[in-house]
């Protein structure tokens, strides 16, 4: 039936299955903290769209087909 030897060693089982949990829970809320703060930190760029060919461009027009350009 139940000894004390069996209960003792379930709770160290269970304990060690709730640590494990616990660790897995904390490492993936740290990849995903990182993942946003990553994506925070990706700065916005100023782009525009070309009138003649409607290519999107950050200074000047870089399209050697552009009606501008030639």
């Amino acid at each position: 039936m139940f000894s004390l030897n069996k209960i003792f060693w379930l709770i160290i089982i269970l304990i060690v299955v709730w640590y494990v949990f616990k660790f897995i829970e904390k490492k993936n809320k740290n990849i995903s903290k990182d993942s946003e703060e990553g994506s925070a930190e990706k700065k916005n760029i100023d782009a525009f769209k070309c009138s003649e060919c409607g290519l999107w461009v950050t200074k000047s027009c870089d399209n050697q087909n552009c009606p501008t350009n030639l």
